[in-house]
């Protein structure tokens, strides 16, 4: 089944930057199962309880961080997941 990932990238100043993909799981039948399986991929990234966080560029996806982006300051090398749904 194919699904829509829609995530973006804050940075320390609370700008954001979007970005999205579509991919085919198979065995997967829903975005509760998505969710879950990124949560259980990426549990050693979570900071907020309420948010999923994850490194898209693990995963082959494209990231979504301003230009010159570097660790070298506040703002986290994290991506946040803000929808999944069904896609055809």
């Amino acid at each position: 089944m194919k699904f829509e990932v829609n995530y973006l990238y804050r940075d320390a100043s609370n700008y954001k930057q979007y970005e999205s993909v579509v991919v085919e799981l198979e065995g997967v039948e829903s975005p509760e199962e998505v969710e879950s399986m990124l949560r259980d991929r990426f549990s050693d990234l979570q900071i907020w309880p309420d948010v999923l966080h994850f490194r898209p560029e693990d995963l082959g996806w494209p990231t979504a961080y301003f230009e010159g982006h570097g660790l070298d300051g506040d703002d986290l090398a994290l991506h946040e997941i803000e929808s999944i749904s069904k896609s055809t």
